[in-house]
């Protein structure tokens, strides 16, 4: 497959998909301001679930294209909707600072002490860490820097997904489902690759065997 399809059916699928079934449902808002900040947001967090793919779990030949561009892009739209989902709870409240009648820290301060958004708030302390890990990759062994920001990765697709799903102000059985399977395809397939890969390890005994005999 043409890398350039490939990247149309991959924002077509992960960015897309989730802000047509949003606007498929009619949700009414108060603020066009506060329907964009959604919109972009669901958008991002699409795009984030699809960068699971866009690493070795993507199929060996599936796209004309090198891992070394697959890393590339996957760091870039990692670092664009990293940053968005970043700037999501501080962009749900910007607008209250240029409506005088409103306490725009008040209201943040009031947010952040929900025990409703408890999963968001660590979600996004988790994706903190992720960037910040990615930033300092080269500081770490590529093994060690894999699993870590797999494992960072899982949690914050784990506890995001739960707060999209039972805070999202689009959320419908339509668009749970969509968030359910698309993490849950991501999540499975990175465990997936973790696991030890014996008959590998047996062939690369028994070659290390047959050249010592030779």
């Amino acid at each position: 497959m043409n890398k350039w399809i490939f990247a149309s059916l991959y924002l077509l699928f992960f960015a897309w998909a989730p802000v047509y079934l949003a606007l498929t449902q009619e949700v009414p808002t108060r603020f066009t301001y506060q329907h964009v900040v959604l919109l972009v947001s669901l958008s991002g967090f699409g795009s984030l679930l699809g960068l699971f793919w866009l690493s070795r779990l993507l199929p060996r030949n599936a796209v004309q294209m090198r891992y070394s561009s697959t890393l590339r892009w996957h760091k870039y739209i990692g670092y664009a909707a990293g940053g968005v989902m970043l700037l999501h709870p501080f962009l749900m409240v910007a607008r209250r600072l240029w409506v005088e009648e409103s306490n725009p820290v008040g209201n943040f301060m009031l947010m952040l002490r929900s025990p409703l958004l408890l999963t968001g708030i660590i979600a996004w302390c988790l994706l903190l860490v992720i960037v910040v890990v990615a930033l300092v990759r080269k500081k770490l062994p590529a093994n060690v820097f894999r699993h870590v920001h797999g494992l960072l990765s899982i949690g914050f697709v784990g506890l995001a997904t739960w707060h999209v799903i039972t805070v999202g102000r689009h959320s419908s059985p339509a668009m749970s489902g969509f968030w359910i399977v698309l993490a849950s395809g991501a999540v499975g397939a990175l465990l997936w690759s973790y696991r030890p890969v014996r008959k590998k390890a047996k062939l690369n005994i028994y070659e290390g065997t047959a050249n010592e005999s030779a």
